[in-house]
C-alpha cells in the first residue's frame, strides 16, 4: 500500500504550492507517473482525494499519464520500452523489467520510475488566480 504514502507526498506539494501562490482549492492535480512505480491508479486517485477533502479541497479531479517503463540491455545493446508484468502469478515474485527485444532481465532501467506534478488548477484566493 505504497500508494498512500506517495499520495501524502504529491498532496502535501501541490497543496503548499497552492497556499504560497495565494491560492484557495485544488480542483484538478495533473500527474505523470512511470510504469515501473507499479502504483494502482484507483488507490492513488482514492487517496489523494482523501486527502485533499480532509483539507477543504473536496472532488480534485485527478489526470493521470502513465509513462512507459524504458531500459537499455546489456545483453543485446536494445535500449527501448520495458517488458511489463503479465499474468496472474506475476504478483507473487518480484518484479524485474525484462528486454522486449531479446528478453534478458540484465537490463538497466533509464525510465519508469518517475512521478511528476504537471500542473494543478486552484481556485482563485485572495491573491487572484493562481496555478501551482
Amino acid at each position: 500500500m505504497h500508494e498512500y504514502s506517495i499520495s501524502s507526498q504529491i498532496w502535501a506539494s501541490v497543496s503548499k504550492a497552492a497556499r504560497e501562490q495565494g491560492g484557495g482549492r485544488v480542483l484538478s492535480i495533473v500527474l505523470e507517473v512511470g510504469a515501473l512505480n507499479l502504483l494502482e491508479e484507483e488507490q492513488l486517485s482514492f487517496w489523494i482525494g482523501t486527502l485533499a477533502e480532509r483539507e477543504g479541497s473536496p472532488n480534485v479531479e485527478l489526470k493521470l499519464t502513465t509513462l512507459p517503463g524504458r531500459v537499455r540491455c546489456r545483453q543485446c545493446g536494445e535500449d527501448g520500452e520495458a517488458g511489463m508484468p503479465g499474468g496472474e502469478a506475476d504478483h507473487l515474485v518480484p518484479f524485474i523489467p525484462s528486454c522486449q527485444a531479446c528478453g534478458s532481465r540484465d537490463v538497466i532501467v533509464t525510465g519508469g520510475r518517475e512521478i511528476r506534478v504537471v500542473s494543478a488548477e486552484v481556485e482563485k484566493g485572495e491573491a487572484g488566480e493562481s496555478k501551482a
